[in-house]
């Protein structure tokens, strides 16, 4: 595996420009990772956006408030690609469908990602990996600058969705981030908060009723003087989760099943991640496999998904509960 700068992974971008190009990205694909996707394929005019499944539903509804066609990710690998780039993801093993057509491929697998590097012992792995970045559309965005890539306000609008969704409310941001965001806003001839309005899913009256009613009736758990809340959404436990986390909870869990998909939201009042060294995403991340999905995310926000069916008899209670287990566990070690 080789470690890329940005220069060496401008110069990949370049020599590979015209070849077919292969963009995708973990399982379940979250708006950071498939608006990195989107934003690269106006760069390589011959190239396919893939998800080894589906993409989250909150990402499709960006995408079509947008004005792009969410059908234009395939769901099927390119094995006649010449390069492959991996969006957002640092492994083979979260990227579903497509993990063994990675690790067998010979073609070059670029991988561009903004969470803790891992080592891939394979000689066609090229990574640029940089956690000074808050997500891989920040990433994505510094590239195609320094490529000197025509930046269309539709694609700088997707870039935006990406970089925001992973600040965890600009909680998770850097100098760059609110550099980038300004940027970006300008070349899509727009305003913070009516790109937020532009992008946003605010749902009906009844479903924002029942979102109240979701955290009224989730578990309260005290411990050491910390505040848990955790049940399950009738429809979106990210809302439910920044819902308690806003009313005065340290730690929020919640899961809902759309029939679909399963997908749990965690979120942690900042800066109890430093204090206690608690990085959901990681946690997320190890345990995704117990719902046959994905998971990961940043330190306070983090999130899993898993298919529908993956929660049948009490494996979305283990889940939960080892979830609680380990934050529980870090913040009592880190006190002793």
């Amino acid at each position: 595996m080789e470690r890329l700068t940005l220069d060496a992974l401008k110069l990949i971008a370049q020599t590979n420009r015209d070849k077919r190009v292969l963009l995708t990205f973990h399982s379940f694909g979250d708006t950071d990772s498939v608006s990195s996707a989107v934003a690269l394929s106006k760069y390589f005019g011959n190239s396919i956006v893939a998800t080894p499944d589906i993409i989250t539903a909150n990402c499709g509804r960006i995408m079509k408030r947008l004005g792009l066609d969410p059908s234009r990710i395939k769901s099927t690998f390119d094995d006649k690609a010449d390069i492959i780039f991996m969006l957002d993801v640092n492994n083979f093993e979260d990227c579903g469908s497509f993990r063994y057509k990675l690790e067998e491929s010979k073609k070059p697998i670029v991988i561009i990602d903004h969470h803790s590097p891992k080592e891939i012992p394979n000689d066609n792995v090229h990574v640029m990996n940089d956690e000074g970045y808050n997500s891989a559309a920040s990433i994505v965005y510094k590239l195609l600058g320094s490529l000197g890539a025509d930046i269309d306000p539709v694609t700088a609008k997707m870039l935006l969705a990406g970089i925001i969704s992973d600040s965890a409310e600009l909680k998770n941001t850097t100098a760059l981030t609110f550099i980038q965001i300004g940027e970006l806003l300008k070349t899509a001839k727009t305003e913070y908060t009516q790109f937020l309005e532009e992008i946003a899913h605010v749902a009906e009256a009844e479903a924002r009723a029942k979102t109240m009613e979701d955290v009224r009736r989730a578990t309260m758990d005290i411990r050491d003087n910390m505040l848990f809340v955790y049940g399950s959404a009738h429809a979106h436990a990210n809302l439910a989760a920044d819902a308690a986390i806003k009313m005065g909870a340290d730690v929020a869990l919640f899961d809902t099943d759309n029939g679909k998909e399963f997908s749990v939201s965690a979120r942690l009042r900042s800066p109890l991640d430093k204090k206690y060294g608690i990085h959901l995403g990681q946690i997320m991340k190890m345990l995704a496999p117990m719902i046959r999905g994905s998971g990961g995310g940043h330190p306070c926000a983090a999130g899993a998904y898993g298919p529908s069916g993956a929660t049948a008899g009490n494996v979305t209670d283990r889940f939960i509960e080892e979830i609680l287990r380990r934050v529980k566990g870090r913040a009592n070690s880190a006190k002793v």
